[in-house]
């Protein structure tokens, strides 16, 4: 990304990193291969994970989703738009990091209600949105994580932490 502004203070974190040192597990993978599928996936969002026999696919939605993990950030999205400054697109074929247990900071593209620590994290498996808000029955299209809100506060578009570690 080129710089075009500067800050008095660095950003806390992307959406994908670590939020913690605390234990993280990857989702075992059948055959030992995790690849994106051709349309690619996206850093910091959750996805599924599709076993074919020969290789495990990670979707970045899944009508069905059984298997649904975080993709973690190890800075292997690539830029493939002309002229674009940045991506967290792993392109199709590419390996990806797919964790069932962590404290990852994640973007937030939806809000029911007005969550607080402690909120439930929510997967749309239709558009791979992630969407915060309180527990309970969550909408019909989506999939609750197991993760929680540990950040203060969410709003739409801000970087928040999650954890499903208990901690």
């Amino acid at each position: 990304m080129f710089q075009n502004q500067v800050y008095i203070n660095p950003a806390q974190a992307v959406a994908g990193d670590f939020a913690s040192s605390n234990p993280m597990i990857y989702k075992l993978s059948g055959n030992g291969k995790m690849v994106a599928v051709a349309e690619g996936v996206t850093v910091g969002k959750f996805a599924a994970l599709l076993a074919d026999g020969t290789v495990d696919s990670i979707l970045a939605a899944a009508p069905q989703a059984s298997r649904v993990g975080f993709v973690h950030r190890e800075n292997n999205a690539q830029i493939t738009t002309y002229l674009a400054e940045s991506s967290m697109v792993i392109q199709g074929g590419q390996p990806v990091a797919l964790f069932g247990k962590g404290d990852f900071w994640v973007r937030t593209d939806v809000i029911t209600g007005t969550p607080t620590r402690g909120a439930a994290v929510f997967w749309d498996v239709l558009t791979g949105n992630t969407i915060i808000g309180a527990p309970g029955s969550p909408p019909a299209t989506t999939i609750d994580t197991g993760f929680i809100l540990v950040s203060e506060a969410a709003t739409v578009g801000a970087v928040v932490k999650i954890s499903n570690t208990g901690a």
